[in-house]
């Protein structure tokens, strides 16, 4: 190759190999190597997923009853008055003007609450009762313990209870 322009360059069919092969980029192999990778663990990940989110979902739920608990518990202290929770039809409410065993009175609309004053959980979760309606007095109290149960799809349950100090735990 005396003449070419490669060697007027002071350059050998070796280094012109080696230049092109010194160009950034990735070949096939590398690429199918790497999406591969990517489709296993998708692989691996997509039924801890699907187990994973209704259980958050309840457990999302269950932290916002115990929330709404701790709120009807401020409510009673702020009013002075005996607040009880009611559950009602997948959702629960607030209850003034009731006796010591959350008889009587009259439902306490609150913001957040629907027409009816009713606040509900979403993603299809219902509360009911599991053992009586938690009662809370104006000191923060609960003159009537209770539990509610929060239960989501696929039948996953948490039990929110209110203790007689008033503490609201989720078990």
């Amino acid at each position: 190759m005396v003449g070419s322009p490669l060697t007027a360059a002071g350059l050998t069919n070796w280094d012109v190999r080696t230049h092109a092969r010194s160009e950034t980029g990735y070949t096939l192999a590398e690429l199918l190597l790497v999406v591969a990778m990517v489709a296993i663990m998708a692989f691996i990940a997509v039924p801890f997923m699907l187990s994973y989110m209704p259980s958050a979902t309840v457990n999302y739920a269950a932290r916002e009853l115990q929330s709404g608990m701790n709120r009807a518990k401020l409510t009673a202290v702020t009013t002075r008055q005996l607040i009880c929770i009611k559950a009602n039809g997948g959702g629960y409410e607030f209850w003034t003007g009731v006796s010591a065993g959350c008889a009587g009175g009259a439902v306490l609309p609150q913001t957040g609450t629907n027409a009816a004053g009713t606040f509900t959980l979403g993603n299809s979760v219902s509360v009911a009762l599991v053992t009586t309606n938690p009662v809370f007095t104006q000191f923060g109290t609960a003159v009537q313990a209770g539990q509610l149960r929060v239960t989501g799809v696929g039948g996953i349950q948490q039990t929110v209870t209110v203790q007689a100090s008033g503490r609201v735990t989720i078990p």
